[in-house]
């Protein structure tokens, strides 16, 4: 569990160094070939689209790429495609490749798998090269991804079983290829690709320009050159550390590059052993405590030094030599010797109270209020030990809102206490000039006394954010190492309320997003339109009726919203026909669930439930739905709940190829199928809130149909 926290810190760290680093490429190779890429771009998707030849081509249009990079001088073809199967209806077409590929005699293939759900068990499938074409092929190379924890691909594979059979990667077989080596045997195991080599750019031409000759040959000549799919609509683009998605041909073609330097003899990214790691880490230790013992501005310089060093090593290491510093760990240790530093100067702040005759009672609070458990973010701790170590009678953190206003809840020091403590129209001033401001108080009682109160900005960037205020009983002003300390916690908590008011930024942002794509999705098929949004809005109302826990609620909200963002990968002559799809069409509506899964899976914080939602919702009660034939309660319940609504909304509303049909004959159709498509008990309930507000809803409908009206969600 520990190993898997740091990789979610150390991951994205090393992304960072990795693209910053990006200045300092390595040489291409002297001696050795470089890569190409010719692209199948949206470019030739449309222009052979217009010519009336969707994507996937006949084979014919890969013979004459062929013939056309052999001319051209290409050291190597690899094709990241798939030619796992011959074409119905072109067997002239794939006999011409098939001849084609020995008489070039650089041709790579590639090889795939996947899995199927087959009952209760996952069965690999693999895609392999068919015999007419492998046969002349020069080898065959894995296309197989490694994919982190996180979906990003940073790594490598050198070669992969496929259903028992041991293949290079692609890349490798296509090094090989070009520099006359058999490929190397399979092995096992990953390395980092050394994505520094991105740079140079990698030279990349549209497949319709190619097969029209509308490049600079000298672009191919003595390169390896790769083949695949880069436009977003065949979704073949996978996170990597270099930022956006990149297709899976550029991935092939950074890894040849790493493995040319690699038979060359040059350094390639790594990461560093652990002797190494080690000895940064010692190195970094004793030069901290060394710093912590020093005064509190050489300190914090030392340190601040300290904490730049560690990038700056790491960046260093990596552009010199591709070795990859953990800086976590380094960063931590750093940390730790300041934390420790700090507990220094608490102590030497504890002496200074004792001697200053502080009594045993202020002594006892300091240890009861850091033997507290933190709540909440942590404030309520903080201002307690603030107001421990400056003697104050009260503290409170006062928020401002978004209009430069401070809001009317506070935080307040000790819990309980006066909830009255400093003068609103002082912190006011204060919020909006950004100083300090100390300043005598009369305290309330029989007696008149004054104490004193201070009020600090907490500015964590160019906006204040809040108010610190302190108040003593004691009118003597506080001294330098009291008011450094007011001025130190002030800081951090300007940051702790700056990171609380962005994560509610980034919850707005969350759900704009999704809406966002909601509407993607109904401006996509327009006959649905807002047919996402009144499934949200149904959908959980049902599952408030069933009690179900608030986060719940909201997935399935999320869910119901998202549950046909699939059919964007749909094609429109499929999506928006008006009349009966045939077979091969209804299939591929099918395939819309999966397609919505893969969108929606690499969305940060989306829950499962609403996953589950776009994946589940065409499954049947009795087993025979699509895509996994789940029956009965093994269909999530959020996919229960979204599968009659949408049924009852599509019945309910009118189509281009329908009319809407009458409650009654919904109910019945709906009724039918207890049992066969649905849950009875959901269904009941459904029926139950339909008698309720049935007609309401079938108004609401009529309302947002005609109107268009935004629907509220």
């Amino acid at each position: 569990m520990t190993s898997e926290v740091l990789e979610v810190v150390q991951r994205p760290l090393a992304d960072l160094f990795l693209r910053a680093s990006s200045d300092w490429s390595p040489e291409i190779p002297a001696g050795y070939p470089d890569v190409a890429i010719v692209a199948i771009d949206k470019q030739s998707l449309k222009a052979y689209e217009d010519a009336k030849e969707p994507f996937p081509w006949p084979r014919d249009r890969y013979t004459e790429l062929l013939r056309e990079l052999d001319r051209a001088g290409a050291k190597s073809i690899a094709f990241d495609l798939d030619f796992s199967t011959a074409r119905r209806g072109e067997r002239r077409a794939d006999m011409e490749f098939a001849r084609a590929i020995p008489k070039v005699g650089r041709v790579v293939l590639s090889a795939s798998r996947e899995f199927q759900q087959v009952g209760d068990s996952e069965v690999e499938l693999a895609n392999l090269p068919a015999p007419e074409f492998a046969s002349g092929a020069a080898a065959i190379g894995s296309a197989l991804a490694a994919i982190d924890g996180d979906g990003v691909v940073r790594n490598a594979f050198r070669g992969r079983l496929i259903t028992d059979q041991a293949f290079p990667s692609l890349a490798e077989a296509a090094v090989a290829v070009a520099l006359g080596e058999d490929p190397r045997p399979f092995t096992e195991g990953q390395f980092p690709i050394d994505y520094r080599r991105a740079s140079p750019q990698i030279p990349t031409l549209s497949f319709i320009d190619v097969i029209e000759g509308r490049y600079d040959r000298a672009v191919i000549a003595g390169r390896v050159v790769f083949v695949g799919v880069t436009a977003a609509d065949e979704q073949d683009l996978w996170p990597t550390p270099l930022g956006p998605n990149r297709s899976g041909v550029f991935i092939h073609a950074v890894t040849a590059r790493h493995l040319l330097a690699e038979r060359a003899g040059q350094p390639t990214l790594h990461t560093a052993p652990m002797q190494e790691q080690l000895a940064w880490v010692l190195f970094l230790s004793i030069l901290g405590a060394a710093i912590g013992t020093a005064a509190p501005t050489l300190r914090w310089i030392g340190f601040g030094l300290m904490l730049a060093a560690v990038p700056a090593g790491t960046l260093l290491a990596l552009a010199r030599s591709g070795v990859m510093l953990d800086a976590v760990i380094p960063w931590t240790t750093v940390g730790l010797h300041y934390m420790l530093g700090l507990e220094g100067l608490r102590e030497r702040f504890r002496k200074r109270l004792v001697e200053r005759e502080r009594s045993l009672t202020t002594l006892f609070n300091v240890g009861e209020a850091t033997s507290r458990p933190v709540i909440s973010s942590g404030l309520d701790l903080a201002l307690a030990l603030l107001g421990d170590v400056v003697g104050a009678s009260g503290v409170a953190l006062l928020r401002a809102k978004p209009d430069g206003k401070l809001d009317d809840a506070r935080l307040v020091w000790p819990p309980g206490g006066n909830n009255e403590i400093g003068d609103m129209k002082t912190a006011q001033s204060v919020l909006t000039t950004g100083e300090t401001y100390i300043t005598q108080r009369s305290i309330p009682g029989e007696e008149t006394r004054s104490g004193l109160a201070v009020y600090t900005p907490l500015i964590p960037g160019e906006t204040a954010v809040g108010v610190l205020i302190v108040e003593r009983d004691d009118p003597a002003p506080l001294d330098e190492t009291e008011l450094r300390t007011v001025a130190t916690v002030g800081a951090q908590l300007g940051l702790s309320v700056d990171n609380i008011r962005l994560l509610d930024d980034l919850k707005d942002t969350f759900n704009a997003s999704i809406e966002a794509i909601a509407t993607a999705v109904e401006a996509r098929d327009g006959y649905t339109d807002l047919h996402c949004r009144r499934l949200s809005a149904f959908s959980t109302l049902m599952a408030q009726r069933l009690g179900l826990p608030d986060e719940e609620i909201e997935a399935i909200r999320l869910g119901a919203l998202l549950h046909d963002v699939g059919k964007i990968g749909v094609r429109d002559e499929i999506l928006l026909k008006p009349g009966r799809l045939n077979e091969e069409e209804r299939r591929a509506i099918e395939e819309h669930p999966d397609i919505g899964m893969r969108i929606i899976a690499p969305i940060r914080g989306l829950p499962k439930t609403a996953v589950d939602c776009v994946r589940f919702h065409h499954e049947r009660w009795d087993g025979t739905g699509y895509p996994t034939g789940l029956a009965a309660e093994d269909i999530p319940l959020a996919a229960r709940i979204v599968s009659i609504v949408d049924v009852w909304d599509a019945l309910s509303s009118k189509r281009p190829y329908k009319e809407a049909l009458p409650q009654p004959r919904v109910r019945d159709i709906i009724e039918k199928d207890i049992g066969v498509r649905f849950d009875a008990k959901l269904v009941e309930l459904f029926f139950n809130i339909l008698d309720e507000q049935g007609e309401d809803m079938v108004k609401l409908i009529a309302t947002w149909s005609e109107k268009k009206e935004e629907v509220p969600i």
